[in-house]
């Protein structure tokens, strides 16, 4: 295979990979997706996440201290 032919199965290769990310980026998102930025942008996901966040890492650190005790 010459430089050219290289050359030109490269240009082949990015042009069906940009067409390819083209099509995806083209597609709708998914209704929850949506829903959940909007929630997000009204505020209302921040005061969740931080509420049930604080809850969840004192249970990993138990949960992982009694592993270690264990091994």
């Amino acid at each position: 295979m010459t430089q050219r032919d290289q050359g030109d199965a490269r240009g082949d290769i990015d042009a069906h990979l940009k067409r390819a990310f083209q099509q995806l980026t083209e597609e709708a998102l998914p209704d929850r997706f949506t829903d959940l930025l909007a929630k997000l942008k009204a505020g209302e996901g921040a005061e969740s996440a931080s509420s049930g966040a604080g809850d969840e890492v004192p249970d990993r650190e138990a949960a992982h201290a009694g592993k270690v005790g264990r091994g």
